[in-house]
């Protein structure tokens, strides 16, 4: 299941601020109009936006086209040409030889955009999930965007060794050039909407952030005795960390800790997988006491699976419908699950909630 969303929804892009003296949720074009961002590093974190997707209302939690976020006052006027032009990322270029839609890779190629430029709203579609295949409206794993000539390997290698030149992102409040990724991992995740948010300190406040020494650390170690959603798995402390189980406060708590030498990092792999065991359990519990309480009537079954039928060739893309064979050409879905929708054994919605379906559907 965790293979099927990350295709069709990809993890957050940088949705808003959070203003850490003021415990405040603000867009990043409002944090730019009271001078808590410059309207460069602004510019650039709304372009990422648009180019994995949709610009965000992070306090509305809402997902908009460049061209309703500009009408409902989300961003100003004065940036949405160039909004709509990181949009096209999501919505394609026309190739002006053959009048063909093309990615957003194979535009830099035809030096339609400038290569810096370019470079930055691919490595935040990648960042997010994967490259978004304009065409059929969803992202695609590596392979396929290699076969598709959305992305090569001199391309890989750029963003596999960022250097200052490609850094396109800017910490505030360390002054660092960062890859998107790294400005994402330095985000806060908002509890109520699963937003990331930048987080804006004052002069003299405490900024929480996970250095690349000890990230690096965390990613290296790694076990396979992880529950929940990582059962069976090999999986990195730091994916465990920034998983949905653990929260911002014991997060930071854990860190703390281990970077005092107050736990070591074995320490903090059983501290982890306990947490995550103690809350999978109580979910499973929960969920085996509601099916058990409440089966369902046999007219509502009877009704879903009609309504189902209907729906199950296509799913929600991106910007549009995008149908199962598509899924199964881009190898998001496999033939078994294939067959398995058209027969009726799982539904479109349950497909779409898988995580390895949803991150190439729906965007950021």
């Amino acid at each position: 299941m965790d293979s099927v969303r990350k295709y069709l929804e990809g993890t957050n892009s940088i949705a808003g601020v959070y203003v850490q003296s003021t415990k405040q949720t603000m867009s990043i074009y409002e944090a730019k109009s009271k001078g808590l961002l410059t309207p460069g590093t602004s510019l650039v974190l709304l372009e990422a936006q648009a180019a994995t997707g949709f610009v965000i209302d992070p306090v509305k939690n809402k997902k908009l086209s460049v061209e309703e976020s500009a009408a409902q006052g989300l961003v100003g006027n004065e940036w949405k040409n160039k909004l709509l032009s990181a949009e096209r990322a999501v919505t394609g270029y026309k190739d002006p030889y053959t009048g063909n839609t093309i990615s957003l890779f194979q535009a830099l190629k035809k030096d339609l955009i400038v290569k810096d430029h370019g470079i930055r709203l691919l490595e935040a579609q990648i960042a997010t999930g994967g490259i978004i295949d304009p065409v059929y409206s969803h992202r695609v794993p590596v392979e396929v965007a290699y076969q598709r000539g959305y992305f090569d390997e001199e391309m890989n290698q750029i963003l596999d060794d960022p250097d200052d030149d490609t850094k396109g992102f800017f910490d505030p409040n360390t002054q660092e050039n960062l890859t998107y990724l790294q400005l994402v991992e330095r985000c806060v995740r908002d509890p109520d909407t699963g937003l990331s948010l930048l987080v804006i300190v004052k002069k003299g406040e405490f900024y929480f952030f996970i250095d690349e020494q000890t990230k690096t650390i965390l990613k290296a170690m790694t076990t396979t005795k992880a529950g929940g959603k990582f059962q069976g798995q090999k999986v990195s402390l730091w994916d465990l960390l920034y998983s949905k189980y653990i929260t911002e406060e014991r997060r930071r708590e854990l860190v703390q800790q281990f970077k005092s030498g107050a736990i070591t990092i074995e320490r903090f792999m059983e501290i982890i997988l306990t947490i995550i065991q103690q809350k999978t359990t109580t979910t499973t519990t929960t969920t085996s006491s509601m099916i058990t309480c409440t089966p369902p009537p046999e007219t509502k079954s009877e009704k879903t699976t009609i309504t189902t039928t209907t729906t199950e060739t296509s799913f929600h893309g991106i910007r549009k419908n995008v149908t199962a064979s598509e899924l199964l050409d881009s190898k998001i879905i496999d033939k078994k699950l294939y067959e398995d929708l058209n027969t009726g054994k799982v539904t479109v919605n349950q497909v779409s909630e898988m995580d390895s379906v949803r991150k190439y559907l729906e965007g950021n």
